[in-house]
């Protein structure tokens, strides 16, 4: 059931949630509900609710997401259910900066060098006369550091489209420290562990040794390489002590899957702070996984009875890397567990913006 909400311009009023004061996922987010005055029922019924809002003299639907007793998204109610969930960071992004766009309080948008090369084209208002469910979307992320989102309507012309540099800081909403935060909660939060299947491009390098190789990243060196030990019918993923190389190259591309092994970490963050702790390594990868990342290794050294080796989680569409580099004891690739040290950077731009 659609409610009616009344946004009133530089007025803050608090946000409530079953009788406490409901938190916000970023001070982004807290920023644009106070700009837009947002009130809304002390007890949400779902994940996402719609409300009637009255903008440049126009109804508009807003939409407000919660999760874990925090606001987590608001922004004009542009995408059906689908898409969203297909495409959560555009379309979060597009529905929050059209909403700030519509507000005559701060330009809270135009905060940073990325949101200056956002370029919209048409009429919002001409998107909004139809549901969400109906409106034709096209959703791009080229790879090399752009985006796109365009509405049309049925003859395929577009009616309104925007496009933005495909900066994780800018599409998020988030700061810096608020990312690395939310993936520190992540990676050390309960979850099940997915199982990765056998790549097809193994090409045999010895009588039973078989290798997977996907490229590298900026040096030949760091390399998205995986080895395999045929056993019977089945490739079993390279996990020796004999060939420590090969096998941390394996682990850390993310296809040991049944030792328990762990991360003591060191992460340094925004504003000169780090953060000791330790992490389960299948937790970590798949993390990174799960933001699209691709794994990388470069093994920088192999001498005094120690690995030490460079892991590169790179999101090209989104423009950056988390960079680990780990040091082990190749004994440990024989045990059923073991510990890995290491120093951790967290969403390090691709190509850094000059000031």
């Amino acid at each position: 059931m659609r409610k009616t909400l009344t946004y009133l311009l530089l007025l803050a009023v608090p946000l409530t949630c079953m009788g406490r004061p409901v938190g916000f996922a970023s001070s982004r987010l807290a920023a644009l509900a106070e700009a837009a005055g947002l009130v809304i029922p002390d007890h949400p019924s779902g994940a996402r609710e719609v409300f009637s809002c009255v903008s440049q003299g126009k109804t508009v639907p807003v939409a407000v997401e919660y999760a874990k007793g925090e606001v987590t998204h608001i922004g004009l109610d542009l995408f059906g259910e689908d898409v969203r969930k297909e495409n959560a960071l555009v379309c979060h992004f597009v529905e929050r900066y059209t909403l700030e766009s519509l507000l005559d309080g701060p330009s809270l948008h135009r905060e940073g060098n990325s949101a200056g090369r956002v370029v919209t084209q048409g009429n919002i208002f001409s998107v909004l006369q139809e549901r969400p469910e109906s409106r034709s979307v096209q959703i791009s992320l080229d790879g090399e550091g752009m985006g796109s989102v365009a509405f049309a309507q049925d003859s395929g012309v577009p009616v309104f489209s925007i496009r933005f540099p495909a900066d994780i800081q800018l599409l998020s909403g988030k700061q810096k420290d608020e990312l690395e935060k939310d993936f520190l909660r992540n990676v050390t939060a309960e979850r099940k562990i997915k199982k990765r299947e056998v790549p097809r491009n193994l090409k045999r390098v010895d009588r039973d040794l078989y290798v997977s190789e996907n490229g590298f990243f900026e040096i030949e060196q760091a390399q998205n390489t995986a080895f395999f030990r045929k056993k019977g019918l089945s490739y079993v993923p390279l996990c020796e002590s004999a060939q420590p190389v090969e096998s941390v190259m394996t682990l850390l591309t993310g296809f040991i899957r049944k030792k328990e092994y762990s991360m003591q970490a060191a992460f340094h963050q925004y504003g000169f702070k780090t953060t000791e702790m330790a992490v389960p390594l299948d937790h970590l990868i798949d993390c990174c996984l799960e933001e699209g990342c691709t794994p990388y290794v470069g093994i920088e050294s192999k001498d005094g009875g120690s690995v030490v080796a460079t892991l590169f989680m790179v999101n090209r569409s989104l423009g950056y890397t988390h960079t680990f580099r780990m040091t082990l004891d190749p004994a440990i690739l024989d045990r059923a567990a073991g510990v890995l040290q290491a120093r951790a950077y967290l969403y390090t731009p691709l190509n850094p913006k000059k000031s």
